[in-house]
């Protein structure tokens, strides 16, 4: 294992902290403040001094008198009681040497841990909008990350394939396509019919109290095994499946398990039944509930309504009692919309006091909203809900006229490279916010080459690869990195960041984190080309390929980075 420059500073640290006989806790080392002063600094002098009743200066000294650094870092204590470092340039060259080879040296893999990721969550017969955006990319970068880290991911897109609406689809069916439901029917249907019945369905349940009558009794019977209804309903899962696969094969994501509710149905009965005997769950106005414990403030956890019908507690307890028993999981992230935290809230405080949780930690991933540029949910421009595809068909088309401006690629490749631009965009411009707060979908912002988003650090590694070959052609290679030259500290020291980022990852459940990480990183490479450049006239070969050992290493925590955020980077831009 390879060790950061912060990380053998740190170590150092709390070793003359614990000589000198103060409480480690004082000892934390941290990126600095102020780079220009120094690259590390620990600000714990001033609580040491507090607690022992002492100057802070004199704390620091005596710190000082115990540090062994080795030649690998500069200290000093400035006032009123700041220890500062910086790296010397044999620990900068150490670093890159080190991490050269393999630019995953810095984060080797740790101690496994078994993690469930829901993500996803369309529904039957609806094709996906901007709103399943979030969860798509915020799930995929998740396990992307916790995987490279060494754990055991398994994912679930948890598909509403069951339920009233479908029940509301199939009357709606009955009345204008009556023939489907014939054994020998072998009409076909589309996502555009669906497209065209959901809706109309949902608003016809609205407002015919028998229509809604015949909704209900259809989901019964169908929750009851009716043939007919079962057979068109595996029809329409068929076309919905198809579409659903289209749009996530197009942003990267893959599942473990592609299950919808409807797997859990057998289950829901014999689940309420055994938390009724065992007292767990109890009528209440002819429902069936379970209290919450430590939830006062939080309604039940309804499980059955009076009508008999079973609601979504009873399912996403079964949906964890199902995942226990075939996973076992130790965490089970549930990367969903921020405004299901009251639903969320009740099923883990019902799963726990139940038991039927195992030993997984239930947490709900939340993320907020997409906006337009008028700070609204976002819409098309005539007001309706933006389908995902038809979104991520304008920025292909954005990208490829950009492209075809810039008149760097043509041909076969400009489709493809399109392609990889827009999506680099969306998630780029996704990951490179909080999740939890929202956030305005900008195309025109986010496909800009220049500034905080995907194509610019795409053109960065594009940039960087092409001044390789174009080296290669001149008769240079990248060699050791020896010479610390300007702007070569600000990028060896954002190098360094990589695993704390990682880690910063995974416990926030934010890659975000490294979304900005990679942003700094291109920022520091393209700093450091544009002040140390290698095929101009007059620089010496030996420098050159210096510089270009330091952007080789740049490059392949770059190109790491965006795997990571599951964006791929084109040949040519």
């Amino acid at each position: 294992m390879t060790q950061t420059l912060i990380d053998t500073l740190q170590a150092r640290v709390l070793a003359a902290f614990e000589a000198v006989g103060y409480d480690a806790k004082f000892g934390g080392v941290r990126v600095s403040d102020r780079p220009d002063l120094a690259d590390f600094q620990c600000n714990g002098l001033m609580g040491v001094a507090k607690s022992r009743k002492m100057n802070p200066m004199e704390a620091g000294a005596a710190v000082l008198a115990e540090l062994e650094l080795d030649g690998l870092f500069a200290a000093e204590v400035v006032k009123p009681g700041f220890l500062n470092f910086k790296a010397t340039d044999a620990a900068l060259v150490g670093l890159v040497a080190a991490t050269s080879a393999d630019p995953r040296a810095l984060a080797p893999v740790s101690g496994a841990r078994k993690f469930l990721v829901d993500y996803g969550g369309p529904n039957l017969a609806k094709e996906m909008h901007v709103g399943h955006l979030r969860t798509a990319i915020v799930g995929h970068g998740l396990i992307n990350i916790l995987k490279f880290a060494g754990h055991d991911v398994v994912s679930d897109v948890h598909l509403g394939d069951w339920g009233l609406q479908i029940g509301q689809l199939i009357s709606q069916i009955e009345d204008v396509r009556p023939d489907l439901f014939e054994i020998e029917a072998d009409s076909p249907i589309t996502m555009e019919d669906l497209q065209a019945w959901y809706p109309a369905a949902s608003a016809k349940s609205k407002e015919d109290d028998d229509f809604r009558d015949r909704a209900r009794r259809a989901t019964t019977a169908m929750q009851a095994g009716d043939a007919r209804y079962m057979r068109l309903w595996r029809r329409v899962v068929d076309v919905s499946k198809a579409s659903l696969m289209r749009d996530y094969g197009r942003l990267g994501c893959e599942f473990t398990y592609f299950y919808g509710e409807s797997r859990y149905q057998d289950m829901l009965g014999p689940i309420v039944s055994q938390l009724e005997e065992r007292g767990e769950a109890e009528p209440s106005e002819g429902a069936i509930v379970v209290h919450l414990k430590e939830g006062k403030k939080l309604p039940p956890l309804m499980l059955r309504n009076s009508n008999g019908g079973y609601g979504y507690g009873a399912t996403d307890l079964a949906t964890i009692v199902d995942r226990v028993e075939t996973d076992d999981p130790e965490f089970i992230l549930y990367v969903v919309d921020a405004r299901q935290k009251m639903h969320f809230q009740q099923v883990f405080l019902a799963a726990e006091q139940t038991g039927l949780n195992g030993r997984a930690k239930l947490e709900h991933t939340a993320f907020g909203t997409v906006n337009g540029t008028d700070g609204k949910p976002f819409k098309t421009r005539e007001g309706g809900v933006m389908r995902l595809h038809d979104l991520m068909e304008e920025m292909h088309a954005a990208a490829r006229a950009r492209l075809e401006d810039m008149g760097r690629v043509d041909g076969e490749a400009l489709e493809a490279t399109a392609e990889q631009i827009a999506i680099s965009a969306m998630k780029f411009g996704e990951l490179s916010h909080d999740r939890e707060s929202n956030y305005i979908f900008d195309m025109e912002q986010f496909l800009q080459f220049e500034g905080k988003t995907g194509p610019y650090i795409q053109y960065t590694c594009v940039r960087i690869a092409s001044l390789m070959e174009n080296a290669k052609a001149a008769g240079l290679a990248p060699a050791a990195f020896t010479e610390v030259t300007d702007g070569a500290r600000a990028l060896v020291l954002t190098l360094d960041e990589f695993p704390a980022k990682l880690a910063r990852s995974i416990e926030t459940r934010k890659p975000s984190n490294m979304a900005l990480h990679v942003y700094k990183l291109a920022n520091a490479t393209n700093s450091f080309y544009q002040s140390n450049r290698v095929l101009a006239e007059g620089i010496d070969p030996a420098v050159a390929a210096s510089h270009l050992g330091l952007l080789a290493a740049a490059h392949k925590q770059l190109e790491l980075g965006l795997k990571l955020l599951g964006v791929e980077i084109p040949a040519k831009m």
